[in-house]
């Protein structure tokens, strides 16, 4: 067995320093390395939760708006009811027929009955049937 044995001179401390300076900066280089993709995964994190948030209130908005839209439609359905009744209201033919068929007004003359409380034939049996 032979013992290998360095050789000390300047061309050897020159190679083992020039290693040791570029084993240093190899470590420097790893830890700048790890540090920048440590931010850059920090905010690529940042931003991905961003995104999900503005996601989420997209979607809250668009069923409020959805919700204003239904509200909406049916006000307008209220109001175009509402104009028809302020059209029939103004017409003296409307209120003619209102005024007679609710309120049993008749012109000079005429006799009213009111049949709406009489009952049909058919009404009259079957109160006999459930009565008795």
């Amino acid at each position: 067995m032979s013992k290998v044995v360095k050789v000390i001179n300047n061309y050897t401390k020159k190679r083992e320093n020039e290693k040791k300076t570029k084993q240093d900066e190899n470590r420097v280089a790893k830890r700048r390395t790890l540090l920048f993709g440590s931010v850059l995964l920090v905010v690529a994190g940042i931003l991905l939760i961003v995104a999900f948030n503005q996601k989420n209130q997209n979607q809250l908005i668009h069923e409020e708006l959805v919700q204003a839209q239904v509200v909406l439609d049916e006000r307008k359905n209220e109001a175009e009811d509402l104009e028809q009744q302020i059209r029939q209201l103004n017409d003296d033919d409307y209120i003619t027929r209102i005024a007679r068929s609710e309120f049993f007004l008749s012109e000079e003359g005429e006799i009213v009955f009111n049949l709406s409380d009489l009952e049909t034939p058919e009404e009259k049996a079957e109160k006999d049937e459930n009565g008795k």
